[in-house]
């Protein structure tokens, strides 16, 4: 694994979105949300972010609409 400052590569920054959004219309890019109902889960959801627990996005589901 080798990381990357995002910064240095600001010059590509609309090279990039366009091949990101092509891959994710060609459904090649996966995202996984983990969401947490009820904002007294808050706190709970908030500790799932540093322990490992929640995958992909953590969300606190607040209201429906």
């Amino acid at each position: 694994m080798r990381g990357f400052l995002v910064f240095d590569y600001l010059d590509r920054a609309l090279e990039a979105m366009g091949e990101l959004a092509a891959w994710a219309t060609e459904g090649k890019i996966k995202t996984q949300v983990d969401v947490v109902e009820g904002l007294e889960n808050a706190p709970d959801a908030f500790r799932r972010l540093f322990t490992g627990e929640n995958l992909g996005k953590q969300l606190v589901k607040i209201v429906d609409r």
